[in-house]
């Protein structure tokens, strides 16, 4: 009897853990709200970090190697992509979008961080029905693709 109610109680976890993964139905509005959430972090001065269930194979595979080969250490991305720096305090956000294709888009995101002008790049792509994020590029100030940074090339 024991064996079923942990049978159980396991099933009813893996399915609340399905629930809890995140699911980007409109790229455009999943991005908005990330830095909708950075922002209200920053008034109540609380960290934010983004999801990270969100990335393609490709993407996801960098990042669990950049972390590995760094082993406990700051890695080949020693900042967050989502505001370019260490530290954010972001101003004037201006979310858009354009379709490059049935199963593509990407989202640009133009902001202040503490002062400096940003525009980031996020480019989503569908794989079996769910939208992820398959890169990121810094187009202002310091240029920047995400992979090439997790591969620790400029």
């Amino acid at each position: 009897m024991r064996l079923y109610a942990a049978l159980a109680v396991f099933g009813l976890a893996s399915v609340l853990m399905l629930d809890a993964a995140t699911r980007i139905d409109d790229p455009k509005a999943f991005v908005s709200d990330v830095y909708r959430r950075y922002v209200a972090a920053q008034a109540r001065h609380t960290d934010y970090s983004a999801p990270e269930d969100i990335y393609t194979a490709r993407l996801a595979k960098l990042i669990r190697d950049d972390r590995r080969k760094a082993g406990g250490e700051v890695g080949c991305l020693d900042f967050d992509f989502w505001v370019n720096g260490q530290d954010y305090k972001i101003t004037e956000l201006d979310v858009t979008s354009a379709d490059e294709g049935q199963d593509r888009k990407t989202v640009i995101a133009k902001f202040r961080n503490l002062g400096d002008a940003q525009e980031i790049h996020l480019e989503f792509q569908r794989v079996a029905g769910r939208w992820l994020l398959d890169e990121v590029r810094s187009l202002k100030g310091e240029k920047w693709t995400l992979s090439q940074i997790l591969k620790c090339t400029p």
